[in-house]
């Protein structure tokens, strides 16, 4: 915001130039007055001490040549100063036929004026400063507020006075950051409810199968609807809790070696029938740990549910951006591979998942200003899931 008001008064300064100079250049094309030439009581005084020449010399008034102009102002007895060249000046005043000559005297420069326009150039740029630094101020604590609810929405407080110019704007954004804080906050509060009503009689239904025979058809049926009950919950609030950004996600430069230990951990036993491989250097990347984990076993997942036994997570830095990928052995995109990145919208094909897998993938890549992208795997033959951002904080 500093620059955008530096860059505003570098123009408003420079168009004040201009239209000075311009003004100035008219008046100085236009201006008929003549150019009048006087001397000091210490040049006078500096003359009469030389006295290296006669300091008033009389004629007749025929024998000097004088302009009309000049002649009348004699005639109307006017004393008239003229260039005698060399930088001496020669003043003449006429008495009755006579014309008495004074001088010479040297031609003293008359005080330049550049200092005076530039005084008054940087006055104006004083005023201008001050009369849009309060508005560039207001406008750089709204983009502070901005930022920091961009990371982590919050109930804004009212903090401009309706004194400053930029109020109206100030209020509508506070107006709307509340609004849409009260919304996340219902979608929060809605999410747990829900996974606290489902899990309940879950959790009822499972101990009735403990004490029950857990060897029958039925009762297997009802172990794997269960189960996916217990997996679309967790999807749930997964995704609840990446829609409304319950946490405060900032990038950190992480070890990429600790990063994929810790999630090889958790795929390990997410899914122990998949033999998965990892490919990364031994160097440190700028990554929001917890969040892009949460993004690559949904991408496992994903691929564990058409893989045959195999899915390769590479990672590599390219061009000052992290390129990570996740690549199984299946059978490869359909051609709705552009749509399941949508909440709530899964493959044609898949009748075990519920949508929101790739759509919380997207929205981590929101977070790291990263893109996700679906394509088909050149080296395993299935679907290559690839994610990109720029490695810095």
């Amino acid at each position: 915001m500093r620059l955008q008001m530096l860059r505003l008064v570098s123009v408003l300064a420079l168009a004040l130039v201009v239209v000075y100079s311009s003004v100035a250049a008219l008046y100085s094309l236009y201006s008929t007055t003549p150019e009048e030439y006087t001397i000091s009581a210490a040049q006078l005084a500096q003359a009469l001490e030389r006295g290296d020449a006669p300091l008033a010399q009389s004629y007749p008034a025929d024998a000097i040549h004088f302009s009309g102009a000049l002649r009348k102002r004699l005639d109307a007895g006017e004393v008239v100063g003229l260039d005698a060249g060399d930088g001496q000046i020669l003043f003449y005043h006429r008495h009755h036929n006579t014309v008495l000559e004074i001088g010479p005297f040297p031609h003293e420069q008359a005080q330049s004026v550049t200092q005076w326009r530039l005084l008054f150039i940087g006055a104006m740029l004083v005023v201008l400063l001050l009369l849009t630094w309060p508005m560039f101020s207001d406008l750089n604590r709204l983009q502070k507020q901005a930022i920091r609810f961009s990371k982590k929405p919050f109930h804004i407080p009212n903090q401009f006075s309706r004194r400053s110019t930029i109020f109206p704007l100030a209020e509508t954004f506070r107006r709307m950051a509340n609004i849409v804080t009260s919304h996340f906050q219902m979608n929060q509060d809605l999410a747990r409810t829900i996974a606290h009503e489902v899990r309940m009689p879950l959790a009822r239904i499972k101990f009735q199968q403990a004490l029950a025979d857990s060897d029958s058809e039925s009762a297997q049926v009802i172990n794997r609807a269960t189960r996916d009950i217990e997996q679309l919950v967790d999807k749930y609030l997964n995704f609840a809790r990446v829609e409304v950004h319950e946490q405060f996600l900032s990038r950190k430069s992480i070890a990429l070696e600790t990063f994929f230990t810790e999630l090889g951990s958790h795929l390990e036993t997410q899914c122990p029938d998949l033999e998965i491989a990892y490919y990364f250097p031994d160097k440190r990347a700028w990554l929001e740990p917890d969040s892009l984990s949460i993004a690559i076993q949904n991408l496992v997942a994903n691929a564990g549910k058409y893989a045959r036994d195999r899915v390769d997570i590479r990672f590599e830095l390219r061009a000052g951006f992290c390129h990570l990928s996740v690549e199984d052995n299946g059978p490869g995109l359909g051609g709705d591979a552009l749509e399941l990145t949508d909440a709530f919208t899964r493959s044609a094909t898949d009748d075990q998942g519920y949508g929101l897998g790739l759509y919380i993938v997207k929205k981590v890549m929101m977070w790291h200003e990263g893109e996700l992208l679906l394509d088909q795997s050149a080296n395993l033959g299935g679907t290559r899931a690839t994610l990109r951002w720029p490695n810095r904080a």
